[in-house]
């Protein structure tokens, strides 16, 4: 028995690995952000300059995949006038805005506070960040939840 493997079924895959991808790395945040800030000051920076990296390099470009692909998804299968295929893409906006901005931020500033040995400037952004990041994830989870369960 030949399984038969559609476009479709490999562009989901697609859209799925990226979104892991995209955001995976961000669900274990708090716990590397908290680690991170037990170090010495003088050592965090490159925890940050990894993140600002990973952020440019592999996020913001992989988020154009699942947005390329939940296009075709969505157009391929008559989706559209889903009200959950727009929700996801609000949602996925609104996420990819705040990593490009209030999170980008956070991160910069806790490089710069880390480089510079200023612990109260530390904290304030690691607070900060922290709950970004919070949210964040909040919106991510929605997002898939409203993507599995299609309501």
């Amino acid at each position: 028995m030949a399984a038969t493997v559609r476009f479709y079924e490999v562009v989901l895959w697609v859209h799925i690995t990226a979104v892991v991808l995209a955001f995976g790395a961000l669900f274990a945040y708090p716990l590397f952000l908290t680690l991170n800030a037990r170090a010495p000051i003088g050592e965090r920076a490159g925890f940050h300059r990894l993140q600002i990296a990973f952020s440019k390099l592999i996020t913001g470009p992989t988020i154009v995949v699942v947005l390329a692909a939940g296009i075709y998804l969505a157009s391929d299968a008559h989706l559209w006038s889903q009200g959950w295929v727009g929700a996801g893409l609000a949602l996925l906006i609104v996420i990819a805005g705040l990593g490009a901005t209030v999170m980008r931020k956070g991160e910069e500033r806790l490089l710069a506070a880390a480089e510079a040995g200023d612990e109260a400037g530390y904290a304030g952004a690691l607070g900060a960040l922290m709950s970004w990041t919070a949210l964040t994830v909040a919106l991510i989870v929605v997002t898939i939840f409203l993507m599995a369960v299609k309501p």
